[in-house]
């Protein structure tokens, strides 16, 4: 049934539903099969792409370029619907294939006899790929950072949920674009924090974090290396974050000590840099951290010990944060720049993005000094 609505002064003179023709009126017959209506959330997993939604969402990741020939745009086109069905829709045509249906009704649906592809392969190879990308630009970037913290960081930017925001962004929780379980069957495992795992129910934004990852993969697979690192530092990599929250420490004038020790520096003092307010309700004091003549941190409190634990949080921020400029290292990923270019040219669109980082002699970078082991059994 065709419905006007009425939600403006442009819309003020629509025919109202009652008043439109029969002939507009009748829903066309047959128009959806019988399981369409009896199992719909059977039917809506199961039912396959929109050719149309998956063109776009290829555009929109520098898969599908205009200039590229009819064949070759088929063949795109089918990975980037591969790279968009989970496996969970291999579980929903088997309880499909499972219902009571006649065989008019079987015929009426395709997709109970398709054989269907998943992106399990191609989000493990785009997971690896990832995690590639985003050690070794951050490793570069920020030469001091602890392993625990630049696990963290990398979790961060490539994790699941980040992966999810950017993909809904893209595109790819679009109308017609994914394909999975709807029906809330499936269920994903997850470990816990403190060891074991634990099942919950299949969410979109699992959906879509897998859907990145092996779309990733499909740009390594048909552009190369070079196209993939522009697209992840463009679209992932580039994006800000509040990194220093990510720094947490029990004693950091402790593990300041160590660090000062580890790089033949003098041990670091506290001293009181200001106050107010000594005798009164709410005092305010400011503590630097020195390390002989030089200044390392500054943290302010309502006491002197409250102040001197924030320098030495402040100092080891200022350490571990201390940034290289894009440009000024060589990753050591573009050594496969040309070993793995891909099957076709770079898109125009993508190029200036990977043009940042391509280098026609790779330098190996410094790996500096062993980090401080602090709170460790070993």
């Amino acid at each position: 049934m065709l419905r006007a609505f009425s939600t403006g002064s442009v819309y003020m003179n629509a025919t109202p539903v009652s008043f439109l023709p029969s002939s507009l009126t009748d829903a066309p017959q047959g128009h959806l099969p019988r399981m369409a209506r009896t199992h719909p959330a059977l039917w809506t997993s199961l039912r396959s792409q929109v050719p149309s939604a998956i063109a776009s969402l290829g555009a929109r990741v520098h898969l599908l370029p205009s200039s590229l020939p009819e064949e070759e745009r088929r063949r795109r086109m089918e990975l980037v619907r591969v790279a968009c069905t989970h496996p969970s829709a291999l579980a929903v045509q088997v309880a499909a294939r499972e219902l009571a249906l006649s065989h008019t009704e079987r015929d009426e649906v395709p997709e109970l006899q398709e054989t269907i592809e998943h992106n399990a392969q191609l989000a493990t190879l785009g997971n690896a790929l990832l995690g590639l990308l985003a050690s070794e630009y951050f490793h570069l970037k920020y030469p001091h950072l602890p392993t625990r913290v630049l696990k963290a960081f990398v979790s961060a930017y490539v994790g699941p949920s980040t992966l999810a925001n950017v993909g809904a962004e893209l595109g790819v929780l679009g109308q017609g674009v994914q394909r999975w379980d709807r029906t809330g069957a499936s269920v994903v495992v997850r470990p816990l924090a403190r060891g074991g795992t634990t099942s919950v129910p299949l969410l979109s934004k699992d959906v879509a974090a897998q859907s990145m990852r092996a779309l990733v993969a499909v740009l390594f697979q048909e552009l190369g290396m070079a196209a993939t690192r522009g697209f992840v530092h463009g679209q992932i990599l580039s994006r800000r974050l509040d990194l220093a929250n990510l720094l947490k420490f029990r004693d950091p004038k402790r593990v300041l000590s160590s660090t000062c020790k580890k790089y033949g520096k003098p041990a670091p003092q506290s001293r009181l840099l200001a106050e107010t307010g000594r005798l009164s309700i709410n005092p305010v004091f400011v503590v630097g951290v020195f390390c002989g003549p030089v200044k390392l941190g500054e943290g302010t409190g309502s006491s002197i010990r409250m102040a001197e634990y924030r320098a030495a949080e402040d100092a080891l921020r200022r350490l571990y944060l201390s940034e290289r400029t894009d440009g000024t290292f060589v990753l050591p990923s573009t050594t496969l720049d040309v070993s793995r270019a891909g099957h076709g040219p770079m898109p125009h669109s993508l190029q200036n993005a990977a043009a940042r980082f391509m280098s026609t002699r790779f330098e190996a970078q410094p790996l500096g000094r062993s980090e401080v082991l602090h709170e460790s059994r070993g």
